[in-house]
């Protein structure tokens, strides 16, 4: 009996041995394989957390957060960007078209007018420009419905010369507008437009007329308002108020006002005023620009004496009562004409630098370029091209002048620097 009961004691302790030496396995990680119920446990669990949106889950997981967006760049020339925005305008008289300018920039095959050649040796100045206007003193038309003085008409090849030229604004307000009626001011237009040339002065309708020109260019934005003193006694339709912008200078004080509001930094007018081939401006004529300028415009580009008048600097304040400078060009000459004698062929191309900083907008460079028409026969016709004065005779390389063409230009561009600086302006040394 006893050694029966040894026998079963030593059976017990040989399996509380092995009792042992499982837990001690379980305890260092190495258990047996899970039973049916925790495998099928686990791959509830791991089928949860890879995203399945079946069952029940009890396990919380963060959702991916956005990124915050990105915030917007302040562009140069705005406040608090620490950057400022430059510009250069460009702006010319005077585009005039006389019969004799015609016939030799007809091509008879293409049965087309090319007048690029015009413009070949003025065009690096112009086409630099960030923005480069010119007065159109001519209306547009087709199929050989030209006329020159006194009611203008001209190819509307012109306006294409304009564009390769450079120039992507064209003013419409002046005397000669309304030449050709109330056609005449949409066909126009309509040329223009079709070059992608931006226009100030005429309109179609009443809601054109409405509108703002502003011309954004390197986070600049130039406003462009343009008008005349009459239309050569053609009256305005009745029920046309809007067709040409006249001078009336409470309206003109309220546009500049709009534009302002609009959100233009620079404001440009062309003013088509003043008395043909005077070359000193007239007291009304001193008095209108500097009112305007008091106004808020930054600039009057002046045309119509078809001669170069002086410029000068003008002090006035801003809205804020911050001291800033207006420049008023009385008249910028004639660009391209048939005009001759009596410095009736010179013009002057003005290059304007403008700087935007922290949202103030101010010229820091005011360069007048003396400009001479350059005619001359070829195959028994007129041709024509625009000179820049000062270049032509530095190079005097040119053979198409004669030593008497250098010498006319010689004296007459003492002349006109001279006129240029007479009301104080700077005018750069040659």
């Amino acid at each position: 009996m006893k050694r029966r009961v040894a026998v079963v004691l030593m059976l017990a302790a040989s399996l509380a041995g092995l009792v042992l030496i499982f837990a001690l396995i379980v305890w260092n990680g190495e258990s047996a394989p899970p039973d049916d119920d925790a495998a099928n446990r686990e791959q509830a669990d791991n089928h949860r957390a890879e995203g399945s949106s079946e069952g029940p889950s009890d396990i919380s997981r963060e959702e991916p957060r956005e990124a915050p967006p990105e915030p917007e760049p302040v562009p140069p020339g705005s406040p608090g960007s620490g950057l400022a925005a430059e510009g250069l305008l460009v702006a010319v008289g005077d585009i005039m078209m006389h019969m004799p300018q015609l016939p030799a920039y007809f091509d008879p095959e293409s049965k087309r007018y090319d007048f690029t050649p015009y413009f070949a040796e003025v065009k690096p100045l112009i086409e630099d420009a960030d923005w480069a206007m010119a007065n159109l003193e001519t209306t547009l038309s087709e199929n050989g419905d030209y006329s020159g003085y006194p009611r203008f008409s001209s190819p509307r090849e012109l306006a294409a010369a304009l564009k390769e030229a450079g120039f992507d604004i064209v003013t419409t307000a002046n005397n000669h507008a309304l030449d050709r009626g109330v056609p005449g001011v949409k066909r126009t237009l309509g040329f223009l437009e079709e070059q992608g040339l931006v226009t100030r002065g005429t309109a179609r309708s009443a809601e054109e007329a409405a509108g703002t020109v502003i011309v954004e260019q390197n986070h600049i934005r130039v406003g462009l308002l343009a008008y005349t003193y009459g239309t050569n006694g053609i009256p305005i339709p009745a029920d046309m108020p809007w067709l040409v912008d006249l001078i009336d200078e409470e309206r003109m004080v309220q546009d500049i006002a709009a534009l302002r509001e609009a959100g233009a930094d620079f404001i440009v007018i062309a003013l088509h005023f003043g008395t043909e081939y005077q070359t000193e401006p007239s007291d009304e004529q001193k008095r209108l620009a500097r009112r305007l300028i008091a106004a808020g415009a930054d600039l009057i580009a002046g045309s119509h004496p078809h001669v170069i008048q002086p410029y000068e600097v003008v002090d006035a304040q801003d809205e804020s009562g911050a001291a800033r400078q207006g420049v008023i060009i009385y008249s910028m000459g004639n660009f391209i004409s048939n005009q001759r004698g009596d410095t009736k062929d010179y013009g002057a191309l003005y290059r304007i630098r403008l700087r935007k900083e922290e949202g103030i907008t101010r010229m820091t460079e005011v360069e007048p370029v003396i400009t001479w028409v350059h005619r001359y026969k070829a195959e028994g016709r007129n041709h024509y091209r625009i000179l820049p004065v000062e270049r032509v005779l530095e190079e005097r390389n040119d053979p198409l002048l004669t030593a008497a063409d250098y010498a006319q230009m010689e004296k007459n561009l003492d002349t006109l620097r001279k006129r240029l600086a007479a009301m104080g302006a700077p005018v750069p040394a040659p």
